[in-house]
């Protein structure tokens, strides 16, 4: 079953933004420290901005410009942002396979941070957007 897409902390100071571009609603977004706005593009640095939101002050600030944010009430659970050949780093999850650094976690073969709880990460998906 697919589910809501949810990038962890394997994208901290990576941003690849592969993911950015097989998103078919734009609903990935970075963040822009000088205009404190998150944005998103239809193509990773495009330019051409689609879509954007003011962030939560408080949540936005935890990890500010240093990775990317999925708008979790505009990801239609499409997948293609997560499969094995878009991000670099699988740093992407959907929500129910968020692993919680239990031993039957399952993590995406590229993440570098096996053993790690990532379920912090879903509830700050949502609290960055609750603007």
């Amino acid at each position: 079953m697919a589910g809501i897409a949810i990038i962890t902390e394997a994208c901290i100071d990576t941003k690849d933004r592969a993911c950015v571009d097989v998103c078919p609603v734009q609903c990935i977004y970075e963040y822009d420290v000088a205009t404190g706005v998150l944005f998103s593009e239809d193509e990773a640095g495009s330019g051409v901005v689609e879509n954007t939101h003011q962030p939560s002050p408080d949540h936005v600030a935890v990890f500010a410009d240093s990775l990317l944010y999925v708008n979790t009430e505009e990801c239609t659970s499409c997948t293609a942002c997560y499969q094995p050949d878009v991000c670099p780093v699988g740093a992407i999850y959907p929500e129910e396979q968020v692993p919680d650094g239990g031993p039957g976690s399952k993590y995406n073969s590229e993440d570098p941070n096996e053993g790690h709880d990532h379920s912090f990460f879903v509830q700050l998906s949502r609290d960055v957007f609750a603007d």
